[in-house]
């Protein structure tokens, strides 16, 4: 696992997935981003309002964030950002997943991988959830202390750790919503 932990990371490293090769380019896209999911809220709080749903985060308390990218079985990828809070008792995780073959050209792989979509959309209409809400089994005792929230783009994850990023150095709250 690769992670980005807040100190000593370079303030202009995105690890965005935008076409846009420029990282200029890049910071202000993810910049723009930012602004548009963000509104004023609590100075005291970064809350997330993620698909309907919540978390509050005493910024005073944030111990530590992290970005992570990784491969799960072989088959995914998974972009992640964790909240540590200082005195708490679980992390929250915030992740999304990206078939492994996004980063690899189009062939008839991504084909088989879209295919797999269309099977995964229609298994989930038919248990009458959305594939956001589908949660990625993992062991019990790694999920006992922990809050997951899921993101559908790698570009809203990097808005994510952006707002929260700027929330811990500022010290100022803020709303994050994405819909």
């Amino acid at each position: 696992m690769v992670a980005t932990l807040v100190h000593g990371q370079d303030p202009t490293d995105t690890s965005s997935t935008s076409k846009t090769t420029d990282p200029a380019k890049k910071q202000e896209e993810l910049e723009a981003r930012i602004k548009e999911l963000e509104s004023p809220g609590n100075n005291r709080f970064w809350q997330g309002n993620i698909n309907g749903d919540e978390i509050m985060v005493a910024v005073d308390r944030i111990g530590s964030i992290s970005r992570a990218t990784y491969v799960l079985n072989g088959s995914v990828i998974v972009h992640e950002v964790v909240i540590d809070t200082l005195g708490g008792q679980s992390l929250t995780k915030i992740y999304c997943f990206t078939p492994i073959t996004d980063g690899m050209a189009a062939n008839g792989l991504t084909k088989v991988v879209d295919r797999a979509r269309d099977l995964v959309d229609n298994q989930a209409a038919r248990a009458g959830t959305k594939v956001h809400q589908m949660v990625n089994k993992t062991s019990d005792s790694v999920r006992a202390h922990s809050v997951e929230f899921q993101l559908q783009t790698v570009q809203e994850i990097d808005a994510l750790y952006g707002s929260l990023k700027a929330t811990w150095i500022t010290g100022k709250g803020r709303v994050f919503t994405i819909k």
